[in-house]
């Protein structure tokens, strides 16, 4: 079992996806993800609970995911990118 530390009650594990989803969504990955997927802005904006315009500003470079969104982002990137392989 993996042990994770603990900073201002925010685990290991969540920094790491949170730093994940924000270089996806900077580095133009997150949107060829999302296309190669075949999924419009609202499609993954519903998946993850925000609006689609919302993505689109990540995306864009305009706005950075944060907190819960940006950890269920870099998750749902990660599952469509491996279904994509």
């Amino acid at each position: 079992m993996a042990l994770a530390w603990h900073y201002h009650g925010v685990m290991s594990d969540d920094v790491v996806d949170l730093v994940r989803a924000r270089d996806l969504a900077r580095s133009g990955r997150a949107k060829a993800i999302r296309e190669a997927a075949g999924l419009s802005l609202a499609e993954l904006g519903a998946a993850l609970g925000v609006n689609g315009s919302t993505i689109g500003r990540w995306e864009a470079g305009e706005r950075a995911p944060r907190a819960d969104a940006a950890r269920r982002y870099a998750k749902l990137l990660k599952q469509l990118a491996e279904v994509g392989q």
